[in-house]
């Protein structure tokens, strides 16, 4: 072993010098101790060995600016070679800090810095030290800026709650801010952005959105996405990410054009496409305005399609994700990126494919999306390597009902958009089933989805749903959905049911015949025009008459009896909407039936003969008047004495005479022609009412049916009977104008007569000197007018004389009350 060379400081006696009381020999010790300590790493531990850091720590608060310095510089020289061994001077060198600036102040953290490195805990323990360290970025000194800030940096990345004490410290997080904002030595900045964004990604994602709402610290961290520190970047774009998800105003914060266009440029780089993706993503789900800044950024778009298509499945989730985001706001646009981008759909299917329900769900999110833009899009997808189909329906059959909400909607499209059978889709293994079964899932969107699946099938492959239907077990779980308290999914599965029974009258009885489901097809038609009651009405009506003209006798006879249908197709006959022809239709092939039994059902439900008759009066779709009038002339011709004289006083003759002045229709002939054999009399009447000039279509087709059976008047009877028509219209006018003169002469009298009472003459009304009341005899309606008395003494005075007038007066009002339309036989 070498001998130390003659040079060298003898240590104990050295470390002795140190504590010695003369000042001057202290100074002097601690003088050498620094210059030998600067020399060698070897003499400086042997210091710390020797017991010298107690010493040093008290020479650090020596009023002398020499003493103090030299022994900042021995602690510093300590601390490089055993920061352990400096612990114990920590207080002491964070009281130094928060003290002085300078030299010894960039001594001080400096030491702090090495020894936070060696063991952040001793510092944070230490009372003080983070708020000093906190003081130092204030300094006017770079180097001590940049150590103190490293020093807060390597304590917050140790542990979350160091971290999280470094952010609770009065002005540090303020002070990292503007050290990272500022223009000041690149090493300065560097230390100040390392330390925000270990407080981030170490502390807790909270502390992000006070760090990118400072001032200039946004252009430092797009500057850190672009730095060639990898770690960095990667921090910074965490640090961006976890601002945006704090809310759309923090969001808003991050996306400065220059940060959005350094994301897009840093997503390409080796090891950061997941966190400058994720970030892109998180900004763009803010809100719609944002993912169009997004969408708008500088080189975004390739970035996104890059990482979507590139190796690493969760940057392709991310940007899927991001993707979907900017479809909700500008669906054309990534269209028209996917589309262009033959890898893109093979990318989602393989995220779709996925063990990782994330990947799963974003890959959904842009598949519907774009399904939703055009199903072509997603056609190609059964085609894709893999088994993106069974991926569906697991997702269907699946716990997330989000997604299964997505995958059911993407499988629709999938089927609607391949242009071939269904079964080419719905034929691989698992798809149908679960499709099925998802027609009884909980989630009525999910319901509503599968439905529109089935339909979807139907529309490409023509008897897709009868041969479904005809399996055991899944007619019934199609007619389970028509109580579903969904509008859309009753939709479909009324337009699933007419798919299946218009071609099929098997069906339609088994359909018919399963409890509850005319009911619940009825019933969806006091919800007016909306789909669901449309769907359901043509549902009805291919379940009673198909496809053909016939109609099916069993299932009409159940419609019949089922409570509560009919009043519900008279009320959405008389709605005059869409649902009113399907429902007209409906009760006409009701109304073939030949027993007797149903035609006096029709006429004993409420409301069918009323809404028939008001369908040929007013309405202006010649196939439904013409359909409502085959109605009214079936159930006449079934018992004409009787329900055809129900018609008749319904107005069903005046209405079909209406109807034939719009437009004539043999339909009307025959309805007039079956209710002359109820009443010829009253049905020429009103007949004949259609004959004087001028001559209109009326005229003429009122003409033919009165010149058919079973009249079958001659030239000569039409004319007289038109004359006939002719004068009493004429009577009728001026009879009306006598009823109305008459009507009018009681008020008349009392109009021009003043209100006084009619025995002593007194007027009293007229002055406001009290009330007169009218006889009670002859009630007021004498064709005199009133007759009115102050009180029972002036009427009974006044008898004698108005006896005679008061019995005739009630017994004219009796006999006209008789005699008017609906009074008393």
């Amino acid at each position: 072993m070498s001998r130390p060379s003659s040079s060298a400081p003898n240590i104990p006696r050295l470390i002795k010098q140190l504590s010695s009381a003369d000042a001057s020999t202290a100074a002097q010790a601690i003088e050498r101790a620094a210059r030998a300590a600067a020399q060698s790493d070897r003499t400086a531990l042997r210091l710390a060995q020797g017991g010298a850091v107690p010493a040093l720590a008290r020479a650090l608060r020596s009023a002398d600016e020499a003493v103090s310095e030299n022994a900042g510089a021995v602690l510093v020289s300590v601390a490089c070679v055993a920061p352990d061994l400096v612990a114990g001077a920590a207080g002491a060198l964070a009281a130094v800090l928060g003290r002085v600036d300078g030299a010894l102040a960039a001594q001080a953290a400096g030491a702090l810095m090495l020894v936070a490195e060696h063991n952040p805990s001793r510092v944070a323990a230490e009372p003080g030290a983070f708020q000093a360290l906190a003081s130092a970025l204030r300094s006017a000194d770079d180097c001590t800026v940049s150590r103190a800030a490293s020093a807060l940096d390597t304590c917050a990345y140790a542990s979350p709650g160091l971290a999280r004490a470094v952010a609770a410290t009065p002005g540090a997080l303020a002070g990292l801010c503007a050290a990272a904002a500022s223009d000041r030595d690149p090493q300065v900045v560097d230390a100040a952005v390392g330390a925000l964004l270990n407080l981030v990604n170490v502390g807790g994602s909270d502390l992000a959105p006070r760090i990118v709402s400072a001032r200039g610290v946004m252009a430092a961290l797009a500057r850190t996405l672009l730095s060639a520190d990898a770690c960095k970047a990667r921090a910074a774009a965490c640090v961006l990410s976890c601002a945006a998800i704090a809310g759309p105003e923090h969001a808003r914060a991050v996306a400065t054009p220059a940060a959005l266009a350094a994301l897009a440029l840093a997503a390409g780089r080796e090891g950061l496409a997941i966190n400058c993706t994720a970030a892109l993503s998180n900004i763009a789900a803010a809100s719609p305005q944002l993912a169009e800044r997004v969408a708008n950024a500088p080189g975004a778009g390739t970035a996104l399609l890059a990482a979507l298509t590139g190796s690493d499945e969760l940057a392709g989730a991310n940007a899927a994700g991001a993707l979907s985001c900017i479809a909700d706001a500008d669906a054309e646009r990534v269209a028209g990126l996917l589309s262009d981008a033959p890898a893109a759909l093979p990318a989602l299917s393989a995220l779709l494919q996925s063990n990782d329900s994330f990947a799963v769900e974003c890959s959904l999110l842009v598949l519907a999306k774009l399904a939703r833009h055009d199903v072509t899009l997603v056609a190609g997808l059964p085609d894709l390597p893999g088994a993106p189909l069974q991926a569906l329906a697991a997702v269907i059959g699946g716990a997330n009902v989000e997604s299964a909400v997505w995958a059911s909607a993407v499988l629709g499209a999938v089927v609607a958009g391949r242009g071939g059978p269904a079964q080419r889709v719905l034929g691989a293994p698992g798809v149908e089933e679960a499709v099925i079964a998802a027609i009884s899932h909980p989630d009525q969107r999910v319901v509503t989805n599968a439905l529109g699946i089935v339909g979807a099938a139907e529309r490409s492959d023509e008897g897709y749903v009868a041969r479904l239907a005809r399996a055991p077990g899944k007619l019934q779980v199609l007619l389970r959905a028509l109580n579903s308290p969904e509008e859309n999914a009753v939709n479909n599965a009324a337009k699933v049911l007419s798919f299946a029974c218009l071609p099929d009258a098997e069906l339609a009885q088994q359909a018919a015949a399963e409890p509850g489901v005319l009911r619940a097809l009825a019933a969806q038609l006091s919800r007016g025009e909306c789909g669901a009651a449309l769907a359901s009405v043509e549902a009805l009506a291919g379940m009673v008459v198909g496809d053909g003209r016939c109609p099916r006798p069993d299932v009409l006879h159940r419609l019949a009896a089922e409570k509560g249908v009919l009043p519900a197709l008279a009320a959405a006959a008389q709605s005059g909407g869409r649902v009113a022809h399907p429902s007209v239709r409906v009760l006409t092939a009701i109304s073939t039936l030949p027993e007797e039994q149903i035609a006096r059902m029709l006429c004993g439900v409420e409301g069918v003969v009323p809404a028939l008759v008001s369908v040929v009066r007013t309405s202006t779709d010649a196939p439904t008047v013409r359909l409502a009038a085959h109605a009214l002339k079936h159930i006449a011709a079934t018992s004409p004495q009787d329900l055809g004289r129900r018609l008749l006083d319904a107005g069903a003759a005046e209405a079909a005479v209406e109807a034939m002045a719009r437009e004539p229709d043999q339909a009307m002939s025959c309805l007039l022609q079956a209710l002359l054999a109820v009443d010829a009399a009253k049905v020429a009447a009103v007949l004949a009412a259609a004959l004087p000039p001028p001559a209109t279509v009326a005229t003429i087709s009122a003409r033919a049916v009165l010149a058919s059976a079973p009249l079958s008047l001659g030239p000569v009877a039409v004319e007289a009977l038109a004359h006939a028509a002719e004068a009493a219209a004429t009577l009728r006018a001026r009879a009306a104008a006598l009823e109305a003169l008459a009507s009018a002469a009681a008020a008349e009298a009392d109009a021009t007569r003043p209100c006084a009472c009619a025995a002593c003459g007194l007027q009293r009304e007229s002055t406001g000197a009290g009330r007169l009341w009218p006889c009670a005899g002859c009630s007021g309606k004498g064709p005199a007018g009133r007759v009115l008395y102050c009180d029972a003494d002036c009427q009974r005075a006044h008898w004698p004389a108005h006896k005679a007038y008061c019995k005739r007066a009630a017994a004219a009002a009796a006999a006209a009350a008789q005699s008017a339309p609906g009074g008393a036989a």
